[in-house]
């Protein structure tokens, strides 16, 4: 697999949810068949495998907690709708990679836990937020972002709750020179603008 064609590749990365895969790279798959050999190749694979490490993950800082206001010009404490923050970040990866050609590809779950909180201002017991997943290679060009919403009911008294994302599959193509090192995951929750920014300054003054 060239270089270009790996690069044309690039704009098919995608993320789905559990139970739909993916196919992003059949050229590449494909490239370690022969034509006497499906049964070899997957003897080979189940007798010896290539095992990857999965990439490394990262939670962007300013993104990683959202405190939303109820409409209205209010920003204090009482003025909270709910606050979100991410907790954890999970991958899960499976190597599909061919021993004689080192061509393939890496499967990579990933599950986002959230803690979520009601505030003063909620009256509906609900909210909804966004969050998203990017992977990055090692130019530190962004291949794939997509955005993922999340519900939130607080049944009862519940004013705290901790919410796991269904897990998104990536497939991400691997060759002898991209290999899983070569990329980065990362997770953040999706803010406006004011939201980013309240997010800055509470972090300048706390020092966190």
């Amino acid at each position: 697999m060239t270089e270009p064609a790996l690069d044309r590749l690039k704009g098919r990365f995608r993320g789905t949810l559990r139970g739909v895969k993916t196919v992003l790279v059949p050229a590449l798959l494909a490239a370690g068949l022969g034509a006497c050999g499906v049964y070899e190749y997957v003897t080979d694979k189940i007798s010896d495998p290539i095992v990857l490490r999965c990439p490394e993950y990262l939670v962007v800082a300013d993104a990683a907690n959202l405190v939303r206001f109820r409409d209205g010009p209010g920003r204090d404490l009482i003025d909270v709708d709910f606050e979100t923050k991410i907790i954890r970040v999970q991958l899960v990866c499976t190597s599909n990679i061919d021993k004689r050609t080192r061509v393939g590809t890496l499967d990579v779950e990933v599950t986002v836990t959230f803690r979520a909180e009601r505030g003063p201002a909620n009256r509906s017991r609900e909210g909804r937020f966004d969050f998203f997943i990017s992977v990055v290679g090692s130019d530190q060009k962004i291949l794939y972002r997509e955005v993922f919403a999340i519900n939130v009911g607080f049944p009862g008294n519940k004013t705290r709750l901790l919410l796991r994302s269904e897990p998104v599959i990536l497939e991400i193509p691997i060759t002898p020179k991209r290999a899983s090192r070569s990329f980065r995951i990362f997770a953040g929750l999706k803010l406006s603008r004011d939201e980013l920014e309240f997010n800055r300054q509470r972090r300048q003054k706390t020092g966190g």
